[in-house]
């Protein structure tokens, strides 16, 4: 980012924000930061000036960081919440979970709290539309099918709940998908190695977690979709699986290490993330696009930015950045449209998800608004050395195809 970012620090203990001060001085070229000792002089200062991230701590008295985080939240979406906190009980965070972009466990390396910020902030500067990047700022979570949430609740109350039927009913939704991945990564359950299977996080958070979640801190919102709406959320489910299994078998065809496989299979199944934003939050806006693709024979995300002044790679790439998913994953759902954009010369989740993306369009035409007849980024598997392996990898994916449109 061109300007500072603007950072306010919020502890009642005045010597952890010494702290603070003394960890972050290296990074007074890059960030502008303000440290205060509560959340009433953090809502003071955020009525008198624009901040781009706020760091709090969840204990603290008079008002705690939920309260103060929710407030911020409410009146100025917009801004990156990050919880910093120490002896915080599962309870606790799991309550908390709602006005919180990401949680850090105290004690925090600056290395790890730079890294974050960085991060959570990297891609917002490809939003256009201010009103879409407060919107996705604001969500607490993504909209799930309603039979989906009914199936998980029903099996949740029963004497002995199965955790492999869990991750099955779990593993249809984008949504719960999200939102679960989002949790068991987050540095609160102190988790080595990025999970990207959801039966691995299920297992992971246990029974117990999970049904805290879904009961008690309700972080899954059911989508009541009309049917004018044009877009099924189950159409961009499939999508989205056929995506990650293609991306696997690419990730495959070009040697990629087995631990490298997950972070290319969960960058294909949250690629189109942003999609399921737009389609729920602004339904009426979305019919606008759908009639624009239908009556210029244009893709959804060219007409999305005609419409919208944003794309859903866009929005899906900001709200993974918000949400601490690595940047891999956020660039693979930014620029899986237009890869050479992203600079990036090297194959990686966004090259796998390009391709698979690319071929699943082309082979599947029967949903309006796909993006067939694009012209293959000649120029980007040509920097990259790989435009003789487009060959390959498409007889690999057709190979896997027991029906065809």
């Amino acid at each position: 980012m061109d300007k500072k970012i603007k950072i306010l620090f919020v502890d009642d203990e005045p010597r952890v924000i010494d702290g603070l001060r003394r960890m972050l001085h290296t990074m007074r070229a890059e960030w502008e930061m303000v440290f205060v000792n509560s959340g009433r002089e953090a809502l003071d200062l955020l009525a008198k000036s624009a901040f781009d991230v706020i760091v709090s701590d969840m204990k603290m008295p008079q008002m705690d960081g939920h309260q103060l985080l929710s407030s911020v939240r409410a009146k100025y979406p917009q801004v990156v919440r990050i919880a910093l906190s120490g002896q915080t009980s599962k309870e606790a965070f799991l309550g908390s979970v709602g006005p919180i972009h990401q949680f850090l466990s105290k004690p925090c390396t600056a290395e790890t709290l730079k890294n974050t910020i960085a991060r959570a902030c990297s891609l917002g500067g490809l939003h256009s539309n201010e009103n879409l990047m407060e919107l996705t700022s604001s969500l607490e979570s993504l909209p799930s099918l309603p039979m989906l949430c009914t199936e998980l609740l029903e099996e949740l109350k029963t004497e002995e709940p199965s955790t492999k039927k869990i991750s099955q009913i779990i593993s249809q939704d984008m949504g719960m998908s999200v939102k679960i991945l989002q949790l068991v990564n987050s540095s609160y359950f102190g988790v080595k190695q990025s999970v990207s299977s959801i039966s691995q996080a299920i297992n992971f958070l246990g029974l117990d977690t999970i049904k805290t979640l879904i009961i008690s801190a309700k972080i899954f919102s059911q989508f009541q979709q009309t049917e004018e709406a044009g877009v099924s959320l189950k159409a961009i489910w499939d999508h989205s699986m056929t995506v990650t299994g293609w991306a696997r078998l690419i990730a495959k065809a070009e040697k990629v290490g087995q631990q490298f496989i997950n972070e290319f299979m969960l960058s294909g199944m949250l690629h189109d993330v942003g999609k399921l934003v737009l389609v729920s939050q602004l339904p009426e806006e979305y019919e606008r696009v759908l009639a624009l693709s239908t009556q210029e024979n244009l893709p959804f995300f060219i007409a999305e930015s005609k419409v919208l002044g944003v794309s859903h790679a866009e929005v899906g790439a900001y709200l993974l950045s918000l949400w601490g998913f690595s940047h891999d994953v956020a660039e693979a759902a930014g620029f899986h449209h237009n890869p050479v954009d992203a600079g990036t010369e090297r194959f990686s989740p966004l090259t796998a998800v390009y391709a698979a993306n690319m071929l699943e369009h082309e082979i599947d035409s029967c949903e309006p608004g796909q993006d067939k007849d694009l012209p293959i980024a000649d120029d980007y598997l040509c920097k990259l050395g790989l435009l003789d392996r487009w060959a390959i990898w498409r007889q690999s994916c057709l190979e896997t195809l027991a029906v065809k449109c």
